[in-house]
């Protein structure tokens, strides 16, 4: 079948043996041997066949063909602009097996043609209609694949200006080898005609929009500039797409000008890694100097962290220098990768394992845990409030995942010695990094735990069996209380969100949300403590925001934000003396804070009732007797105080510890107090004496049941520690 050109042909198709077309006489060959045999596009400024080159024993091709109609001159100008464009930047770029190879350009009977290769193929828009959201795994194999394409392009000098789903296509491609044919896939980019030349980036005038709303940046959107960080910045913004299945302008959300694609991504409880994570984040960055600058830093990056017994094979073709540095493969680490990216991503290694960033210092050091450091502290009162501003250097940064100042924990030798009125029973090992935090439901029976693996996890606490894996979250897990039915158990993060969970249904129940369109219940700052209210109808929770909110437990809704603390809020605590009462606004809670400072409250009041001054550095951890009248707090000053709850006098100082004390626990008579540290010990002292009882190995946190006789302790390498009272 022949079909005939002309635009206002009556019959256009025609049989293969006659050159002129036997309805309007056109001819049917262009330049005597592109023979077009269908239709399989149509837009306002032209059409695309598929075709077969006669000269090239009919192989198949594609067919554009240029005619703008009922279009302002204007329109038409830039049209025919980008159209000649896309075959001069195809030219330019020459024969890649990622990029439509060009046969030919030309102009024939007043319409402007376009010959290229035919990429036989579905786009990625497609399969993320028919499969659904892509994984994480996925995600990476399109950077992998896309980066040393766009590593190349950026080399000749072109910027794309128009990535998106619709123009990635995935091609399969036959491997033969000697035991068998497999058959793989590659993804093609293909649509150049938004492309430019990278040393021209000013030619569009200011307001031209180039590109696709959406995934284009700022810069090409407002004036029409572009970068090779523009290009990376559709990158991001198509992955997100394939990752979230929402469109990016449904993405933005306008009261904070933020992206909020991980709140997608949590109703639809998908997981990513947390360098997946960074690594889209900076790509959509605003601000065209924060993101990646080119194709190959990003690579250099991803390779650098990417195992190597899983390494795809990459190979960058983009400089002419680098097609000269070859080497031997036995003699690289990453044989497929040329020696110039080699010797960048071993440069990148070692510029990261000088940098003390939060995260890299977290994740290089073992068994590193939420609160794990011993900060040294020679201030005054007096040097402490004056220098207010250096706290940042004394306090957790959990704005960044983990603090600056780090130190390994001092490694446990013997779990089960010292003690002989407690002992070891249970050592559960499923978390595989650190526990933050950890509730114990009301019968005793079962143990909720929250961990740097960002998995909520419910335990048999009388077995040590696992039940249930809770996924929800996307960053490290801080805070978990449970109701007073144990039905519900709320949780919150590093992600910024306090989540509610059935564990009758074993679900998510609930989100609580700061503002209408906001996706996160604090949106400047981790959260690290939870609460909920003795009668079950408020939480609390404290966030490295520096404020407390108190929220709606039964529909989220935010009723009170208290902002009178100067630093991040450790911890959030209820009074359980009135357990019983009905009046909300009887209820008593208190708050610690980076700043030292420990702060009472009544719910209904945005302000404080009363302020406890003592501790020298941040307060981590709170606890109110059974009976409500003392508060115990413990300090990265090493120390545990006791303090009046009435008149806010100081009772007591315990000294013992030789770090930073985490966690504080009452037993539910009122009579033992246990004390968590940094220095691998859970102390037990007499609630009124102040005497020290015993010293068990282990670390934060630290809860006591319901009846007393068990003690549930953090332990080495997410381990949790069950203890039982000896009688």
């Amino acid at each position: 079948m022949s079909y005939c050109l002309n635009l206002h042909c009556q019959q256009p198709q025609n049989p293969n043996n006659v050159e002129l077309c036997q309805c309007c006489g056109s001819k049917l060959l262009l330049r005597g041997h592109y023979q077009a045999v269908k239709p399989i596009a149509n837009g306002n400024f032209g059409r695309i066949f598929l075709a077969v080159d006669l000269d090239r024993f009919s192989t198949p091709c594609v067919i554009k063909q240029f005619f703008p109609q009922n279009q302002t001159s204007l329109a038409i100008h830039k049209a025919t602009e980008m159209f000649q464009r896309e075959a001069e930047q195809l030219l330019r770029l020459g024969e890649h097996p990622q990029i439509p190879t060009l046969y030919a350009y030309f102009q024939q009977d007043h319409n402007l043609y376009l010959v290229e290769q035919l990429i036989e193929g579905q786009n990625l828009l497609q399969e993320l209609e028919q499969q659904g959201e892509f994984s994480g795994q996925k995600i990476w194999e399109i950077l992998l694949d896309l980066l040393p394409l766009l590593d190349y392009i950026h080399h000749n000098q072109v910027i794309h200006r128009d990535i998106k789903p619709e123009n990635i296509l995935r091609v399969k491609v036959k491997n033969s080898s000697e035991k068998a044919e497999t058959e793989k896939t590659k993804l093609v980019l293909v649509d150049f005609g938004a492309a430019k030349l990278k040393n021209n980036i000013y030619l569009d005038k200011t307001g031209t929009i180039t590109g696709t709303i959406g995934y284009s940046p700022i810069e090409q959107i407002r004036g029409g500039k572009a970068y090779p960080a523009s290009d990376l910045y559709s990158l991001g913004m198509t992955c997100i797409h394939l990752l979230t299945k929402v469109a990016p302008n449904q993405l933005f959300d306008p009261f904070n000008g933020k992206l909020i694609w991980r709140s997608h991504l949590n109703q639809k409880n998908i997981i990513i890694s947390h360098n997946l994570e960074a690594i889209l984040d900076k790509l959509v960055k605003d601000l065209l100097k924060e993101r990646y600058q080119s194709a190959r830093e990003l690579l250099t990056e991803i390779l650098a962290i990417y195992p190597e017994n899983s390494s795809p094979n990459i190979k960058l073709i983009s400089a002419p220098e680098t097609l000269q540095l070859k080497q031997q493969k036995a003699n690289h680490k990453y044989p497929h990768i040329d020696i110039i990216v080699q010797g960048q991503i071993e440069a990148w290694k070692t510029q990261q394992s000088q940098v003390e960033s939060p995260y890299n210092m977290s994740k290089k050091i073992n068994n590193q845990s939420l609160f794990e450091r011993q900060i040294s502290d020679n201030k005054t009162e007096k040097n402490y409030l004056k220098n207010h501003s250096e706290l940042g250097s004394n306090v957790i940064e959990f704005d960044k995942k983990k603090s600056q100042l780090c130190q390994v924990k001092p490694r446990i030798r013997n779990y089960i010695k010292l003690s002989k009125t407690w002992k070891t029973v249970q050592i559960m090992t499923a978390h595989t990094t650190p526990v933050n935090a950890m509730a114990i439901g009301p019968q005793g029976y079962i143990l909720i735990s929250g961990s740097d693996d960002k998995v909520i996890k419910l335990w048999n606490l009388k077995t040590g069996q696992m039940l249930h894996r809770f996924y929800g979250h996307t960053a490290e897990i801080y805070g978990i209380a449970v109701s007073r039915d144990g039905k519900r158990v709320i949780t919150g993060g590093d992600d910024k969100t306090i989540l509610a969970w059935n564990l009758t249904k074993k679900t998510i129940a609930d989100r609580f949300y700061s503002y209408c369109g906001s996706p996160y219940s604090h949106r400047d700052g981790a959260i690290l403590s939870v609460a909920i209210s003795p009668n079950g109808k408020i939480v609390a929770s404290a966030s490295a925001d520096h404020t407390i909110k108190l929220w709606n437990q039964r529909n989220g809704e935010l009723l009170y934000r208290l902002d009178e603390h100067l630093d991040k809020v450790f911890c959030v605590t209820y009074s359980n003396a009135n357990n019983i009462s009905i009046n909300v606004h009887n209820q008593i809670f208190a708050s610690s804070s980076a700043d030292g400072l420990i702060k009472i409250w009544r719910v209904g009041r945005c302000q404080s009732l009363r302020t406890l001054k003592g501790h020298y550095g941040g307060v981590y951890s709170v606890a109110f007797t059974p009976d409500g009248q003392t508060i115990v707090s413990g300090s990265n000053d090493t120390t545990v105080k006791l303090w009046n709850v009435r008149t806010g006098e100081l009772l007591n100082t315990l000294k013992g510890h030789s770090r930073g004390v985490f966690s504080v626990a009452i037993s539910p008579n009122g009579k033992i107090l246990a004390t968590a540290s940094g220095d691998g010990t859970v102390k037990l002292w007499n609630l009124h004496t102040g005497k020290l009882l015993d010293s068990l190995c282990g670390y934060y946190p630290v809860q006591f049941s319901p009846d007393g006789q068990t003690l549930v302790s953090g332990g080495e390498k997410g381990r949790i520690l069950i203890w039982k009272l000896s009688l």
